[in-house]
């Protein structure tokens, strides 16, 4: 039996408090029945569970995976051994025996899916191998230093947007931008994305439309550079001569000016949009990713419920962001819940799955239209980690999918 795995079940067993500072997957776990108590533990994570509440949940997973007596055994045998460390270990030996799997599938069958799961695989355990940080601040303080010496690295936007970031976009972030149905989400990310390479030079911008084609996407923003109504793009032959002529010069004109990027469902699994954009971040610019929306991407685990999926979704993508030093803006869908409330307003809580969301991401803006007035969209920057929080007023025009500020309300 592996030392490793069973001194750390050891642990967990007696020292409850350890299941909410340090992850412990099951599926680590080479023996079994140790898993089974992983995944037994992971159940009563947050609670003082007592051994007999353990033996409980492990009989509601596996009947025959343990008894009462080999747990207390096992929890009396805790020596309080570096734990983080013997946790890291049996991380370890679990992707190094899922490489040597999935490699050998791979070798066999050439599977898509085994191609994927091993590159994933690969990172993650290239990722483990790195050398951590001793904490000395000399290095930091140098770092720190030359960035006092350059221009600040920020994309203008919206500009009652960017009072509330700070002055604009800047890399390192998630974004998430939230709303229900008909709250313009997509015209929204692609309107702030136009203000992008308007207002700005060397910006290179990446979109993932999970739910759309290439052209149907840019005929949002070409109905907003022609005023041409976004409906007539629907049925080609209701545009006349002269339209037609403007729609293929306003394309061929962003074609030449955007350093732009659409991709398609067929980028709807995380691994894939995540090597896209390690692949294209390298463009020597500033780049920033859309990704429109979470509840459509996938991961390689389809064992994995919506919350878990979601879990992985905005961890990745958040790594990405820090690793990269780039921005993602994420759209997401929020709860019914929201049509409930007497004035319409959203709020944290009512992101799906807002768990990982919410606290994965640096900024949350949560868009919702006026009852009376449903061309008026609010933005609220109800979440900001390095700025403030606050509201961006729009006029949602979706004849020509247009927002443009709200200056009856926003000053400056």
């Amino acid at each position: 039996m592996n030392n490793n795995e069973m001194q750390i079940v050891s642990e967990f067993l007696s020292d409850p408090s350890l299941a909410t500072s340090i992850d412990l997957d099951s599926r680590w776990f080479d023996n079994q029945a140790l898993g089974t108590f992983v995944e037994a533990i992971n159940r009563l994570k947050g609670s003082n569970y007592t051994l007999e509440q353990v033996y409980r949940e492990v009989r509601t997973i596996n009947l025959m995976a343990g008894t009462l007596e080999e747990i207390e055994i096992l929890a009396s045998n805790a020596n309080g051994g570096d734990v983080e460390q013997m946790a890291e270990n049996v991380h370890a030996d679990y992707l190094d025996r899922e490489l040597a799997i999935t490699a050998q599938n791979y070798a066999l069958g050439r599977s898509i899916v085994d191609l994927d799961k091993l590159q994933r695989l690969t990172e993650e355990r290239q990722e483990m191998a790195l050398t951590r940080s001793d904490g000395n601040l000399q290095s930091a303080f140098v770092e720190f230093s030359q960035s006092l010496e350059q221009e600040p690295n920020i994309v203008e936007t919206y500009k009652p947007i960017d009072d509330l970031l700070g002055g604009g976009v800047s890399g390192g972030k998630l974004i998430i931008v939230a709303g229900r149905p008909a709250t313009g989400k997509t015209a929204f990310a692609l309107n702030i994305c136009e203000q992008m390479f308007e207002k700005n030079e060397n910006v290179a911008c990446d979109f993932f439309t999970l739910e759309m084609g290439q052209n149907e996407l840019m005929t949002r923003l070409i109905s907003k550079k022609t005023r041409i109504n976004s409906m007539l793009f629907l049925k080609r032959n209701a545009l006349s001569p002269e339209n037609r002529k403007k729609a293929k010069i306003a394309y061929m004109d962003m074609l030449q000016r955007y350093d732009l990027k659409v991709y398609t469902s067929e980028f709807s699994k995380l691994n894939s949009i995540r090597a896209a954009i390690k692949k294209n971040h390298k463009r020597n610019k500033r780049y920033i990713a859309f990704v429109d929306y979470a509840g459509l991407i996938t991961v390689t685990d389809s064992r994995k419920n919506e919350r878990q999926v979601m879990n992985e979704v905005t961890r990745e993508l958040k790594k990405l962001t820090t690793d990269l030093n780039i921005t993602i803006f994420l759209l997401s869908q929020l709860s019914r819940a929201v049509e409930g409330r007497a004035d319409g307003k959203p709020m944290l809580s009512d992101l799906k799955e807002s768990g990982s969301l919410e606290q994965d991401a640096n900024v949350v803006m949560l868009l919702s239209a006026d009852k009376d007035k449903p061309e008026k969209i609010c933005c609220d920057v109800a979440k900001n980690r390095e700025g403030m929080t606050g509201t961006a007023p729009f006029v949602f025009n979706k004849k020509f999918m247009d927002f443009s500020i709200d200056f009856d309300i926003w000053r400056g």
